[in-house]
């Protein structure tokens, strides 16, 4: 990821986030507004698959997302021992980037549940996956917890470039 400010860094980080969510969050609200005003005929109608369905993404995404978070902290590991803020935001953002749109995809396998058995917990899980998306939002503070920065460096990134100008 390429950037010339610690602000222009975040400002891309943020704008990539909101932009890998909106696919399944209008998605989801598209299927879920137009369920009352159609009669959806994708349902799976087998009793004992549809039972089971939603177990089912629920494994696939905890294991996933289970996945996903023990590679990313152990690539952050390697990133936070190089030299140079430069090289370790840019380093970092990719792997932050690449976190997002697992947990993105994790998202949309929520509405494709829906659509397929029109179940109520997929709601629910879909609101989860929202939740786990958003708690893991690259901050200034996770960045720099992540990356164990310190003295001005931290300072750089706390203060999204704004402290040393």
């Amino acid at each position: 990821m390429k950037f010339n400010s610690v602000k222009e860094y975040f400002y891309k980080l943020n704008n990539t986030g909101y932009q890998l969510m909106m696919v399944p969050l209008i998605l989801f609200t598209g299927y879920y507004s137009q369920s009352y005003f159609f009669d959806t005929k994708l349902k799976i109608e087998l009793p004992s698959v549809s039972a089971y369905l939603p177990f089912a993404f629920l494994g696939i995404a905890v294991i996933v997302l289970t996945t996903v978070q023990l590679v990313f902290r152990s690539n952050v590991r390697k990133v936070a021992s190089k030299i140079g803020l430069g090289i370790k935001l840019e380093k970092l953002g990719t792997q932050l980037k690449s976190r997002m749109i697992w947990q993105a995809l994790i998202a949309l396998i929520m509405p494709l549940g829906l659509v397929l058995t029109d179940d109520p917990l997929f709601i629910i899980f879909f609101v989860l996956a929202l939740t786990w998306y958003f708690i893991h939002w690259p901050s200034p503070t996770l960045v720099s917890r992540l990356l164990r920065l310190r003295g001005d460096e931290k300072e750089m990134v706390l203060s999204r470039g704004e402290a040393f100008k």
